[in-house]
């Protein structure tokens, strides 16, 4: 339910910025002046996927998102005034500085699983993720302005398996057995799909379909 939410309010935005430019180039509305004052509401629902996300690895920079989003509105709509480079950038350090020391005791591992159907989210972080399931059924991967690993070389397909992948500004790098044969039917806007594992023409086994949305993103499969 958490990835389709984000996928269908990522969906919205991109819509509604396309339909908005299009009113503007038309003279209907003015869009770029909406847009040059209420941009920093991009930045402020960036901050919260990213919360929604992996609020456990990424709250510190989703907090720091939509407070720098908070105050870049402010200044725009002339509520406050401060110097971007006086205040946004030691905040920036400043997370870093934590994300270092929090990362540096929760070390990142590969999430070793056995689970028949995969529910992965990645939004401006990285994952890597190990699948040894022996009935493998697909699932879902998010990856928004982040990267996410499948690792199914230890996995086996015992009928065909749908993986829905959503690749926006990040990439998915998926490894699968060499007797696998993967299917690729993304849809693909301003991105890229590398499939390395077609499989042999008279292969009668199971196959792995990647579906789903890639925009300003990329896959990768390998075994």
């Amino acid at each position: 339910m958490k990835q389709t939410t984000i996928r269908i309010i990522t969906g919205l935005i991109v819509t509604i910025l396309g339909v908005g430019a299009l009113l503007g180039a038309l003279n209907i509305i003015p869009f770029w002046d909406w847009f040059g004052r209420y941009w920093p509401l991009l930045v402020i629902t960036g901050g919260i996927f990213v919360l929604v996300g992996d609020f456990r690895r990424n709250y510190i920079w989703g907090t720091v998102l939509i407070v720098i989003g908070g105050l870049l509105l402010g200044r725009s709509l002339d509520l406050i005034d401060f110097d971007f480079s006086s205040l946004i950038v030691p905040i920036l350090v400043i997370a870093g500085g934590l994300s270092i020391l929090v990362s540096s005791k929760n070390r990142p591992k590969i999430d070793q699983q056995s689970k028949d159907v995969d529910d992965i989210s990645v939004i401006f972080s990285g994952s890597e993720t190990a699948n040894r399931s022996q009935n493998y059924k697909g699932g879902r991967v998010t990856a928004m302005f982040g990267g996410a690993t499948l690792d199914l070389r230890d996995a086996k397909l015992t009928e065909n398996a749908t993986l829905d992948v959503f690749a926006f500004c990040g990439g998915l790098e998926l490894k699968v057995p060499r007797d696998w044969k993967v299917v690729t039917k993304a849809n693909v806007v301003a991105g890229g799909i590398e499939n390395k594992v077609r499989g042999e023409h008279d292969h009668t086994g199971p196959v792995l379909i990647v579906t789903g949305t890639v925009l300003l993103g990329g896959i990768e499969v390998a075994s």
